[in-house]
Order: C-alpha cells, then structure tokens, then sequence
C-alpha cells in the first residue's frame, strides 16, 4: 500500500519557464564572479562539475564533494574558498532574482495539504544538484514550506542524482521506506519515471513536461488538477 509520496520540484511543485529559469541562473552568477572568471568559462566550469558529479557516483562521495572535487581542478588554486563562499553568498542573495521566472503551481499546493491531511508522508525527491539553500528557497516559491515536507533531497545529504536509479533507492533506504510504498509525482519523462524501474508507481504531472526520447511509462498522468482529483481520492491513511 501507498503511504509515501515523493516529489519532484522544478516543474511538478513549482512551475517555470526552463530556458528564462537558466538564463536568469546563469547570467546572475556569472555576474557575481565576473571578477575571477569571464562568463562563458565559467558556465561551462560548472556544467564540467555538474556531469562529473551525476557520472561518477561511487556510492560514498556526496554530490557536493564531487562537484568540488572537479570545480576546483578547472579553478586558479587560490580561488578556491573565493567560490566556494561565494556560491553560497549568491543563494542567499542574488538567487532571489532568478524567482521571476517560476510561478506558483496552486492545485499541486493544495494536492501536497490533501495529502498531509490523509496522513501521507510527503517528500521532496527534486534532482539534488543544488545546495539546500537553493531547494528550500524554490520550495518557497511554490508557496509551500519546507516544514510541510519529511525529506528534502539536496547535494549535501545525497549521493547520487537522476536519472541513476540508485537515487530512488538511496531515498527508499534513508526513509526507511519500501519502493512499493511510495509514488513519484514528477514532470520529466526520464528522471522521474524511471522510479518505476525501482518498484514505485509514478504520477506524470504534465503542466511543464519535459518530454524524453528514452522514457518510462508512468502508472498514471494529468494535468496538475487531475493530479489533486487523483490524491482527493486516495484512502486516508
């Protein structure tokens, strides 16, 4: 039986444009260290650090210490602490500028209290590539809070990242939850429905698809108002 439900934020919990999502991301941030490193090189530096970390999952490194651990081989040595207080100075300030190009999602809102109310463990299984600072604050553009939500996956606490199917078992096991217990909400045909692969049923929110040439089947898909007719009729726990 269900009692579990994970779900994915970017584009499930918290509605965005993508492309104004990472463009606002990235001329931000380049913005901020333009005095160490000229943009473009440095968006790549972290797109470098950021497949070396979803690639070279080993099962012990967390996903901070390997995107560090490649960063700071493509930085000048003594810049190292420069970024790494930097990056965190940035989302507690300039990432609130970034927040423009994502909107509130109010029927999933409402879905995540119904649930709640049911007794439901409710979860945040989002893509942990980014610090806690940074989901929490994405969790609070969607208007909910992080208090509403048991687990919350980040790069500090998680050792590996979607699509790996290991990511869904490390949640299962740190949760202490079987995979058949539990349901991904998600809205991108690859990394959240391969969940199935792992034993749990998966609910394809299609508002923001990202649309897949290699993708799973979900159990189940709808628009954000079908999902919450969908938990409005699941049993209370």
């Amino acid at each position: 039986m269900i009692d579990t439900v994970l779900f994915d934020l970017d584009g499930t919990l918290l509605g965005m444009d993508y492309d104004e999502f990472e463009d606002k991301y990235f001329n931000s941030l380049a913005k901020k260290f333009v005095k160490y490193n000229e943009p473009k090189k440095l968006i790549q530096t972290i797109w470098d650090a950021t497949i070396h970390m979803v690639q070279k999952a080993d099962g012990i490194s967390f996903n901070s210490e390997r995107f560090f651990e490649r960063f700071n081989t493509l930085i000048k040595p003594d810049h190292h602490d420069i970024y790494l207080n930097g990056f965190m100075d940035f989302y507690n300030n300039e990432y609130d500028g970034v927040k423009e190009a994502t909107f509130k999602m109010e029927y999933m809102i409402e879905a995540v209290k119904v649930l709640k109310d049911k007794g439901y463990n409710v979860m945040i299984a989002t893509n942990p590539i980014f610090p806690e600072v940074a989901v929490l604050k994405r969790i609070d553009w969607a208007g909910l809070s992080h208090k509403d939500f048991s687990f919350i996956t980040n790069f500090e606490i998680c050792r590996y990242c979607k699509p790996n199917i290991e990511f869904y078992y490390e949640i299962s096991e740190t949760v202490n939850k079987k995979p058949e217990q539990c349901l991904m909400v998600g809205n991108d045909m690859l990394e959240d429905m391969i969940a199935k692969k792992a034993g749990m049923k998966t609910y394809l929110v299609n508002d923001c698809i990202i649309e897949r040439e290699k993708f799973y089947e979900p159990d189940y898909k709808s628009e954000s108002k079908g999902f919450l007719r969908f938990v409005e009729n699941l049993p209370v726990i």
